[in-house]
């Protein structure tokens, strides 16, 4: 059944209020509770602020979703986009289909694969990571970021939300908490300035850097990053070459 809610996220902040209440509703036990927990985390301000910069329409990747519950209420809030969620862990991913399903989000759809390794196979309007890069090794996530500018349409945008290594003491503070959510996971910590240089490598410009500062001690940052827009020159080569083909 369609939680009515969700037609009037878009726009009004309390149905978004209501919509993180009915995700969250959505799950069951000890997910339920993880659920609350993230929405602590990255709560609802933070959401709005990412959300903001999203294309309103085409593909969007939520790249590591997990359980879903961003991506849920970035579908919810996009009605005109189609999300899709990846993540490595099917037992997780089955979870989000289910809750999906329960809330009656049809503008979604959740895939298997590992970003370590993964590569895009389609054109996309946009993407986002959520505290997701830091887990990745360097190596894999600088190809991923290049990969990602490759397939975003021209004007096309990504935003990297993730951890900066300045002030030390909140590092230390997130590294303890991901320490003991993701015990087994190896941790890449980068600083602003290299986020910026690598997501400058991999082609993306202007990068736009904003500071989420929040009650509890992360040094959350949020990096919008766009694709150039095709000057008349570029889209007449790029019209002939498709025509060529």
């Amino acid at each position: 059944m369609k939680f009515s809610v969700i037609e009037n996220a878009h726009d009004n902040q309390n149905a978004k209020r209501e919509l993180r209440a009915q995700i969250i509703s959505a799950y069951s036990g000890v997910i339920r509770l993880y659920a609350f927990v993230r929405f602590k985390i990255i709560h609802l301000r933070f959401l709005e602020e990412i959300e903001q910069y999203l294309p309103n329409a085409g593909t969007i990747l939520d790249l590591g979703c997990g359980f879903g519950l961003f991506s849920l209420y970035m579908a919810a809030c996009q009605p005109n986009a189609r999300v899709i969620g990846l993540d490595i862990n099917a037992r997780r991913l089955q979870i989000a289909r289910n809750a999906a399903e329960k809330l009656g989000i049809g503008n979604i759809s959740f895939q298997q694969h590992d970003l370590r390794d993964w590569r895009p196979d389609q054109t996309i309007a946009g993407a986002y990571a959520l505290d997701i890069f830091h887990h990745l090794p360097v190596e894999s996530g600088d190809r991923l970021l290049n990969d990602l500018f490759v397939h975003l349409e021209p004007g096309g945008r990504f935003l990297l939300k993730d951890i900066d290594t300045l002030p030390r003491g909140m590092l230390w503070f997130t590294y303890g908490l991901d320490a003991l959510m993701s015990p087994r996971d190896d941790f890449h910590y980068r600083s602003a300035g290299a986020w910026q240089r690598q997501l400058a490598a991999s082609g993306f410009t202007p990068i736009y850097t904003h500071y989420l500062w929040d009650l509890l001690p992360y040094p959350h940052i949020l990096l919008i990053c766009d694709k150039p827009r095709l000057d008349a020159d570029e889209r007449g080569h790029l019209h002939r070459a498709q025509v060529q083909v």
